[in-house]
């Protein structure tokens, strides 16, 4: 069951790489998922806050969110270190 899956819109996963070459400075594979959880994440927040609230708030998905937040925090940081080095 090693079937690569085919990009429902291709052309979305084209600009989702070049969006995060241009937020981070580099788009690795890495990175590129990092962001799509980054921007996944944040929309559901702003859709739906108290199911994130919610979800954020059961004791097995402090692990998932504590990474959620590394993710967040890397990204930024990326961002700064491309911006600053303009």
């Amino acid at each position: 069951m090693d079937e690569k899956k085919e990009a429902l819109v291709p052309e979305l996963e084209e600009l989702l790489h070049k969006f995060t070459e241009l937020l981070t400075g580099e788009a690795t594979p890495e990175r590129v998922e990092m962001v799509k959880v980054w921007c996944l994440y944040t929309t559901m927040a702003k859709a739906m806050p108290p199911l994130v609230q919610h979800w954020a708030s059961e004791p097995e998905h402090q692990d998932a969110r504590n990474r959620i937040r590394e993710i967040i925090e890397q990204i930024k940081q990326w961002n700064q270190a491309k911006n600053q080095g303009r």
